[in-house]
């Protein structure tokens, strides 16, 4: 996508710009590169399962902005936070399974979640680069993935 950024601040802009360029359906992960896969193992020769990895993503419905953040295993997610990062988060802004929220929307999924309306992608990118400074994710490493 563009070069690496180097601070919080510079991945919550890009994350502002890129998302302000989604069009509707477009699909935006931003997170850590996940880890090598391992090679096979057993008599089966089944691949472990990946260890987690830190991530946002946000979809366009044209209407709203989806956002997600990886799940706290305390509530069935894929990620073991602390319970102050749990608090930082949801300080943020981020809402937990079951919370309600204007858009009508209730995910059952285990991950923290926001919906916003389409024009507010900028408290979007707050949200995504906030949580993955909680998280402890490195600005310059993270890896951009847009789908449709």
């Amino acid at each position: 996508m563009d070069s690496p950024v180097g601070t919080f601040e510079e991945l919550r802009d890009r994350l502002e710009r890129v998302l302000g360029e989604l069009v509707k359906d477009d699909f935006l992960i931003v997170g850590e590169p996940p880890p090598s896969p391992e090679r096979p193992r057993g008599l089966l020769c089944r691949k472990p399962t990946p260890p987690p990895v830190r991530y946002v993503q946000f979809r366009d419905d044209g209407e709203w902005l989806y956002g997600e953040c990886v799940g706290a295993a305390l509530f069935g997610g894929d990620w073991q936070v602390t319970p102050e990062q749990h608090q930082r988060i949801r300080a943020l802004g981020w809402l937990a399974p079951g919370d309600p929220d204007d858009s009508g929307s209730q995910p059952s999924y285990p991950n923290y979640w926001r919906v916003l309306p389409r024009a507010d992608n900028a408290a979007m990118a707050s949200l995504g680069s906030g949580a993955l400074e909680v998280l402890g994710v490195e600005p310059s490493a993270v890896e951009w993935r847009r789908d449709r």
